[in-house]
C-alpha cells in the first residue's frame, strides 16, 4: 500500500499553516512562466519537454496538474520535485519564506538525521572556509592577484563568494573534522576522497573555487580552476563529483543571480565557463549562465525554456562545433526555445573577448547572433562535400534532428527550402524523408509512453472518479458516501487509500480538501489521481442538484456492482454446499445472500426517493 509523507518532528499544524499562507501559483510563477487561461494559470512543464503548454495551476485548489506526464500535487510537491527535496525540507523551504517559525529543538532534530540538509550545511561550511583561504592565506593572495590579472574585480568575487582551496593534501578535510564533521560526510558531500589506510584527502587542491549555488541559494556544489597548467594538477576545472544535492546534468551557473534578468528579458545568454559569466555580469549583461560543460542536458534546456523564450549560446570558439554541442542545442530547440549562436572570433572565449573588446563589443555579437537553423546549416556545408553522395547522406543525417526539433512549421518548412537547394534535391523528396523519420521517432515515443502508462496505471472507474471528485468539493455529498458505502466496494488498494483520507477527514472534523490530503502521500501515481480527478474541468463547479444527483447515481454503480460480484460468489458457494448436502452452511449463505438483496434494493430506494442525492 501507499506510504503516507511523514512531516519528521514539524508539528502538523504547522504544515497546516505552511499550506494556507503560500500561493501555489505564485510559488510556481517564481520558478516558471504562468498565463491565465479561464480559471486557471497555465505554463510549460517543468518536468518534461514541450512545445504547448500542458501544465495547469488550479488558484482555487492550490493544486497543479501536467497534462502531458502526469506530474502533479500541491506547493509542498513542486519545491520537492523542482528541489529535490524530501518532504520536510521542503515544508522548511515554504516555511521560511512564508516567514513562519518551526520550534527550534524539533527543527534541531529533524536536521541531525536528514543527510541532505548536512550536506548543505557542509557546503556553506566549505564555502567560508574557501573564501577566508582565499583572502587571508599566502597562496591565496597569488589567487586573488590572479582573478584580478583575469579582469574579476573584488565586487564580484564578494558577489559570487568565490575563493581558494590550498594545495595541501588534507586542508579542508582537516578543518572540517576540527568542527566536528565525520569523514563520511565530508566524502559524500564530494569535498574530500578516500585514501590508502583509511586515510583522505581533498578534492580542490590549490585552485580557485566557484561555488554552484541552486536557484532557491543553496551552496549544492563547487567548481575548482587550478592555478597551475602542469599535467600532474590534474583537470583546468573540476567540479563536485554528484552528489545527494549536486547533478551537474541539471544545473546552470549563476542561474540564482540572473533569473530575473532573463525573465525581464525573455532572453539568456549561455557560455561555457565560470569566468564568462562573472566577465559578463560585472560590465552589465546580467542575462547569463553557463552550462556547466559544452553538451546542454534534457533538464538544463528545460530550466532555461521556464526562464526565457530566446536561448543565446555563446560557447568557447574551439568547442562551439563539437558533436556534444550540437546535441545539446538540438536538444534546447526540441523544449520550444528560439535558439541563437553567438559566434566568437577563433581562439577566443567570452571572458578573453569582453576584456579585450569590452561589454558593447560583445553585446553587439550577442545581439547579431545567428538563428541555430541558418547557423547549423552554414556549419554543414563546411563540413561536407556535397557533391559526394556519402557527403549528402551525412548532411542528412546531422540535419534532421534540427528540422524535427524546430520551433514551428513556417521554421521548419523554410529551412528544409534551404537544405533542398544545398543539396540539390526535390523538397517533396526531402520532406517525404522529414515525414518518414517523425513517423519514426513517434512510434518510439508512443511506445516508450504505453509503457510508462502500464506503470503507473490505477484502476479507477469513472464512477470512482467522479465521486471522489464530488465528495472532495462538498461535505454533504462526502457524508452521504460515508454512510452508504464501505470501502471495500472500491477495488484498488490506492482508491481506497484516498477515499480513506476523505473519511477520515470528516470523522476528525476537518475540512475535506485534496489539497490537504495530498499531503499524506508519498506515492507519486496517488498525487498524481488526487490532482487530476481535483482539477477536471469536466467536473468542477456544477449546479448543486446536478452534483447530488451525479453523486447519487456514483454511489449506486459503485455498490451495485460490488453487490453483483459478492452475487456470484455466493450463489457458486451455495450450489457447491447443496451438491454436498451441507444443510447447516447453506443456511447460512442462504440468509447472507438474502440480507444481500435486501441492502442492494435499499441503497437503490434510499437514492431513488429523493431523485437525487437527498433521499
Amino acid at each position: 500500500m501507499q506510504v503516507l509523507i511523514m512531516a519528521q518532528g514539524i508539528p502538523e499544524e504547522i504544515i497546516d499553516e505552511i499550506r494556507q499562507r503560500t500561493d501555489l501559483v505564485g510559488l510556481a510563477g517564481e520558478y516558471f512562466k504562468l498565463e491565465r487561461r479561464g480559471k486557471n494559470m497555465v505554463g510549460l512543464c517543468p518536468f518534461h519537454n514541450e512545445k504547448t503548454p500542458s501544465f495547469t495551476v488550479s488558484s482555487d485548489k492550490q493544486l497543479f496538474h501536467c497534462f502531458g506526464c502526469g506530474a502533479s500535487g500541491n506547493a509542498f510537491s513542486l519545491i520537492m520535485k523542482l528541489e529535490n527535496m524530501d518532504f520536510p525540507e521542503a515544508a522548511r523551504f515554504l516555511a521560511a519564506r512564508a516567514g513562519i517559525r518551526i520550534p527550534e529543538e524539533k527543527k534541531l532534530k529533524t536536521a541531525a538525521d536528514n543527510f541532505k540538509e548536512k550536506i548543505y550545511k557542509l557546503n556553506m561550511l566549505a564555502l567560508k572556509y574557501y573564501a577566508h583561504q582565499l583572502h587571508n592565506s599566502k597562496n591565496g593572495n597569488k589567487a586573488h592577484d590572479y582573478l584580478l590579472k583575469r579582469g574579476i574585480v573584488h565586487d564580484s568575487i564578494e558577489l559570487f563568494k568565490l575563493g581558494y582551496a590550498p594545495a595541501e593534501w588534507t586542508g579542508f578535510f582537516n578543518f572540517a573534522k576540527s568542527k566536528g564533521v565525520s569523514p563520511e560526510l565530508i566524502v559524500k558531500a564530494g569535498l574530500a576522497s578516500p585514501g590508502r589506510d583509511n586515510s583522505y584527502y581533498d578534492r580542490f587542491r590549490d585552485r580557485i573555487i566557484f561555488p554552484i549555488f541552486s536557484i532557491s541559494g543553496n551552496v549544492a556544489g563547487f567548481g575548482g580552476r587550478t592555478l597551475t597548467d602542469h599535467e600532474k594538477s590534474g583537470p583546468k576545472y573540476l567540479n563536485s563529483p554528484q552528489t545527494l544535492v549536486f547533478d551537474k546534468g541539471n544545473m546552470l551557473y549563476g542561474l540564482n543571480f540572473a533569473r530575473e534578468e532573463i525573465r525581464r528579458q525573455k532572453k539568456a545568454v549561455v557560455v561555457e565557463g565560470y569566468t564568462d559569466v562573472l566577465s559578463a555580469y560585472q560590465v552589465g549583461i546580467r542575462n547569463v549562465v553557463a552550462s556547466l560543460g559544452t553538451a546542454l542536458t534534457e533538464n538544463q534546456s528545460r530550466h532555461l525554456r521556464h526562464q526565457a523564450e530566446t536561448v543565446i549560446t555563446a560557447y568557447d570558439s574551439d568547442t562551439a562545433g563539437a558533436a556534444a554541442t550540437w546535441r545539446g542545442l538540438a536538444i534546447l530547440q526540441s523544449t520550444g526555445c528560439l535558439v541563437q549562436v553567438a559566434e566568437l572570433p577563433e581562439g577566443d572565449d567570452p571572458d578573453s573577448y569582453i576584456l579585450r573588446e569590452g561589454a558593447e563589443a560583445f553585446t553587439s555579437l550577442v545581439d547579431n547572433a545567428k538563428p541555430l537553423m541558418k547557423y547549423r546549416l552554414e556549419k554543414l556545408k563546411e563540413s561536407f562535400n556535397l557533391a559526394s553522395d556519402k557527403g549528402r547522406i551525412s548532411y542528412l543525417d546531422e540535419l534532421m534532428p534540427f528540422l524535427l526539433a524546430a520551433v514551428n512549421q513556417v521554421e521548419q518548412d523554410y529551412y528544409l527550402k534551404k537544405a533542398a537547394e544545398e543539396l540539390n534535391v526535390d523538397e517533396e523528396a526531402l520532406r517525404s524523408e522529414l515525414k518518414k523519420r517523425r513517423r519514426s521517432s513517434a512510434s518510439y515515443r508512443f511506445k516508450e509512453n504505453v509503457q510508462q502508462a502500464e506503470q503507473k496505471e490505477i484502476e479507477i472507474k469513472p464512477e470512482e472518479k467522479i465521486l471522489i471528485s464530488l465528495m472532495l468539493q462538498s461535505k454533504e455529498i462526502a457524508d452521504k458516501g460515508r454512510n452508504l458505502l464501505e470501502l471495500d466496494f472500491f477495488q484498488d488498494q490506492r482508491v481506497k487509500a484516498v477515499v480513506s483520507e476523505i473519511w477520515e477527514s470528516l470523522d476528525k472534523g476537518e475540512l475535506v480538501s485534496a489539497e490537504k490530503i495530498i499531503n499524506r502521500f508519498s506515492d507519486q501515481q496517488l498525487s498524481s489521481l488526487v490532482s487530476s480527478i481535483a482539477t477536471d474541468p469536466a467536473l468542477q463547479d456544477l449546479p448543486d442538484q446536478i452534483a447530488k444527483r451525479m453523486a447519487g447515481d456514483c454511489v449506486k454503480r459503485i455498490y451495485q456492482a460490488w453487490a453483483g460480484k459478492k452475487q456470484l460468489v455466493l450463489q457458486k458457494r451455495i450450489r457447491a454446499l447443496e451438491a454436498q448436502g451441507n444443510e447447516k452452511e447453506l443456511e447460512l449463505l442462504l440468509k447472507e445472500l438474502q440480507q444481500l438483496l435486501i441492502n442492494k434494493k435499499s441503497v437503490s430506494t434510499r437514492l431513488e426517493e429523493g431523485g437525487d442525492f437527498n433521499g
